[in-house]
């Protein structure tokens, strides 16, 4: 339940770069550790100097991700009850059918949740000069592919488990 946890305050935080953690300002649970509110505040400053942003710029990027949090909250809230819900199915050996329903419900809320990491990521978009795009798309790629690389690893070492 702890990773769950991490992971989707994480979509929030590392996701796509698009989801930039102002971790001064944000009111995330007060399980992070000091540790991690100054990782999400260095990656905050490393996004924004890579990037060259401006004053006004970094105002509407944290307008961006104070809105998008206000949307996603009721969203991980769901998925995470929805998935309590199909574990507690799974537990007393629901029907197949059952386990079907509830696992859509779980797919609609992870729509849900890309749609809006969408809607963020072109908000993003659209306060960047055409060269600070081209930056943050290729930052967005290399987290993608960093992601990716993780959840491999992730999973090769559960296997091995």
């Amino acid at each position: 339940m702890k990773k769950l946890l991490i992971t989707l305050c994480g979509f929030a935080v590392l996701s796509s770069l698009s989801g930039q953690a102002f971790a001064k300002d944000m009111d995330c649970p007060k399980k992070f550790s000091p540790e991690m509110k100054a990782k999400m505040e260095q990656k905050r400053a490393e996004f924004e100097k890579r990037l060259n942003l401006t004053a006004e710029q970094k105002e509407k990027m944290k307008a961006i991700h104070q809105a998008s949090r206000e949307k996603m909250k009721p969203l991980f809230e769901s998925f995470k009850e929805e998935r309590i819900k199909l574990q507690q199915l799974r537990q007393n050996g629901a029907e197949e059918k059952d386990l079907q329903a509830q696992q859509e419900k779980i797919r609609n809320i992870k729509d849900q949740m890309k749609a809006e990491k969408k809607c963020n990521f072109e908000q993003i978009q659209s306060i960047l000069t055409p060269a600070q795009q081209k930056e943050f798309n290729k930052m967005h790629e290399e987290n993608k592919k960093h992601r990716q690389f993780k959840n491999k690893k992730m999973k090769d070492s559960e296997i091995k488990n």
